[in-house]
């Protein structure tokens, strides 16, 4: 009997560790729908780095998940394009920060939604699109319903592409 209560023990703390590091450590995520294309495709499973904004701040180019502020419970990925201070800007479907024309090789395709901005990215927040930029692809920062993403609702940094199943077959 006392060997049961010692796997026991052992059993429990392994489990309690597991859920520490999925709580605040590395976390595994599925990608749900299209608007981060070609970037991250439908059902991409995501290895998220949920201590990185703890010692450090979102830099551009980021692909961060966060708590979709108009929905309980769901998360978004999107890339980081503004972080404070910067003012972000579309015109004619290009993409413009702090002035500047923004070179993005991760899109393949120009801003269907038309005109937008300018707006300046307030501090502790961040302004983020999908990297699909066909028109109605992405609900992101351009949106009302999502805004700037305070550093408070972002969850963590994509850091891999863990599984893509597109890629996998049997032979």
């Amino acid at each position: 009997m006392q060997l049961l209560g010692k796997w026991t023990f052992i059993f429990a703390i392994v489990i309690s560790c597991g859920l520490l590091v999925q709580e605040y450590g590395v976390a595994l995520s599925v990608v749900n729908g299209t608007s981060m294309q070609p970037t991250l495709q439908d059902g991409d499973q995501l290895v998220i780095n949920k201590l990185r904004f703890l010692i450090d701040s979102p830099k551009i180019g980021d692909v961060i998940t966060f708590k979709d502020p108009s929905q309980t419970h769901r998360f978004l990925v999107k890339r980081v394009i503004g972080v404070s201070g910067d003012t972000i800007e579309i015109r004619k479907g290009i993409l413009y920060r702090n002035g500047r024309k923004v070179t993005e090789p991760y899109i393949n395709s120009r801003i269907e939604d038309g005109d937008f901005g300018p707006v300046i990215v307030r501090e502790n927040t961040v302004f983020v699109m999908g990297d699909n930029r066909h028109r109605w692809a992405s609900r992101d920062s351009r949106y009302p319903s999502v805004g700037l993403v305070p550093y408070e609702l972002i969850d963590g940094k994509v850091e891999l592409i863990l599984w893509r199943p597109s890629l996998s077959a049997f032979l």
